[in-house]
């Protein structure tokens, strides 16, 4: 559990690292920030990374709980600034809780449609300086030149492209092109086998993403186009959606 949180933050951390304005920042930085946290936490202090709730299972805390142990646990550097420690025991890392804080106050306006919230490049600073603690260390160079953040920023430039394309048409047009999805539909085995079929856009959220072949896993997030918000899943995006899927369903097993 600790490498794949380790391993969570680092592949967050590295988009903001890259460009902290990408869209959908707000629920990058929180899914960084809280992975990063809690694998500090299980490291340092095992346990108090997950709170029991009434039925007897275990959550993980949030983000704010998971500064507040920070808090409560290590000494003060100096204002807002906590002292934590790393593995050897003498050497600590400088951890911004006022900085973090703040973010975290930023992104549940914009997650939660409380207002106009923005990441700063302050914030992400002090994310990232979280990775100077041993149980982390995954934001290197190559991971920010790395072809999967590239792919993961383009995606995400997309998505928001195909929204205001949506926004534009409006949801007149938008149902009446529906019917075109059924004209993308297979009708014969061949074309099933070569992954042509029509599937949930990510965007619209209409079953109408035409899918134009098979991803490298066959597991059915082939790359394509939807036909009513115009995104394109890229071979890229359609990859990493693929080896997501896979990672997931070993990780249960």
């Amino acid at each position: 559990m600790q490498e794949k949180r380790a391993e969570e933050y680092g592949r967050c951390a590295a988009v903001l690292d890259v460009d902290f304005q990408v869209p959908g920042a707000a629920a990058i930085f929180d899914q960084a920030l809280t992975n990063g946290l809690a694998a500090i936490v299980a490291h340092n202090w095992q346990g108090e990374e997950s709170e029991k709730r009434r039925n007897g299972d275990h959550r993980l805390k949030a983000a704010s709980q998971l500064l507040k142990v920070i808090t409560e646990r290590c000494d003060e550097d100096q204002k807002g600034i906590r002292l934590v420690p790393d593995t050897d025991g003498e050497s600590k890392i400088a951890v911004d809780v006022a900085a973090l804080s703040e973010a975290l106050e930023q992104t549940q306006r914009v997650r939660h449609a409380r207002g106009v919230g923005e990441i700063e490049k302050r914030h992400v600073t002090a994310l990232l300086d979280l990775d100077y603690h041993s149980c982390l260390s995954q934001v290197s160079e190559e991971r920010r030149e790395s072809d999967w953040v590239k792919h993961q920023i383009q995606d995400r430039y997309e998505r928001l492209r195909a929204q205001d394309y949506l926004d534009v048409i409006g949801e007149v047009e938008a149902d009446r092109r529906i019917a075109l999805a059924a004209d993308h539909r297979p009708t014969h085995p061949d074309e099933l086998s070569d992954g042509m079929d029509v599937t949930d856009c990510p965007v619209c959220g209409r079953e109408t993403l035409a899918v134009s072949g098979v991803d490298d896993f066959g597991v059915g997030y082939g790359p394509g186009v939807c036909l009513v918000c115009s995104y394109v899943r890229s071979p890229d995006a359609a990859h990493n959606l693929a080896l997501n899927h896979m990672l997931a369903r070993h990780a249960d097993d």
